[in-house]
Parts: C-alpha cells; structure tokens; sequence
C-alpha cells in the first residue's frame, strides 16, 4: 500500500501509505450499520430477540460492536470497508489490530463522539482509531 505521492504528506502516513478518505469511512460505516440492523430486525422477526425500540437499539448497538470486533480482530476488513476498497490497520507494524485493540475500537465507534473527532486530526484519526492504535488505509487495486 505505497503511495506514489510519498510519505509524511496530509494524504499518506509516514510510510508513504495512502490513507482512507473520511467519505469512503463514512460510506463504509454506513454499509455495516445497516448490515447489523438487517441482521437485528431478522433476529427480532424470528423472536429471537426483543421488538422493542430500546431493545433493538441496544440489539443493534451489541451486533455492531461484535461485528467489527470480529472483522477486525481476524482481519483488516468489515464488509463495508471491502465494499469501498479500505482497511484499518496497526499504526506501528500495518498488520491486524488484534481482538483487544479491535474491541476497544468497535466500542468506541459505537458511541459515535470518538468518530466525529476524526474530522478534526490531521490524518483523520478519530479517538477510537488513536485509542486502538489504529489507521485507516486505501486498498490498492488488484494488477
């Protein structure tokens, strides 16, 4: 995942890496929000979980969290993030996160506040990517 721009620029991290766009996030956050409200509305349809509001919005939430936990722990990539060609990985060796660091990122996330700080960091690290010591990076296209 080298950039042909170089490294240490706004766009790449010091590895000369090509970082994610805050919209290719945004949209990949989006495609496992409702990927976890389909799998919650299911499992309510099957009453294997409650139907009330509250519930399947702490349901959602719990899904969520475990989902990304999941994804990231044995991987790089939610499905959203494979949709828009991103992946998060370890901001000291590019590797996978690991089952911790996942946790603590997908809850983090879950809450939201930590995601909006990301608009504010320089490289669009949000504080559950800086508290997952984490990164998010393009995907570079298949030769």
């Amino acid at each position: 995942m080298t950039s042909e721009r170089g490294a240490n620029t706004p766009q790449t991290t010091g590895s000369g890496q090509d970082l994610a766009t805050l919209g290719a996030r945004f949209v990949a956050l989006f495609i496992d929000w409702i990927a976890c409200t389909v799998l919650a509305i299911g499992l309510s349809w099957a009453d294997l979980v409650t139907a009330d509001p509250f519930g399947q919005a702490l349901v959602r939430a719990v899904l969520f969290a475990a989902y990304c936990t999941a994804f990231l722990a044995f991987g790089t990539q939610t499905l959203g993030m494979w949709l828009m060609r991103i992946a998060c990985v370890s901001a000291d060796h590019g590797g996978r996160i690991g089952l911790w660091r996942s946790a603590v990122r997908a809850v983090l996330l879950s809450i939201v506040l930590p995601a909006l700080t990301a608009l504010a960091h320089p490289y669009h690290r949000g504080l559950h990517d800086l508290a997952a010591g984490s990164v998010m990076l393009k995907v570079p296209p298949r030769a």
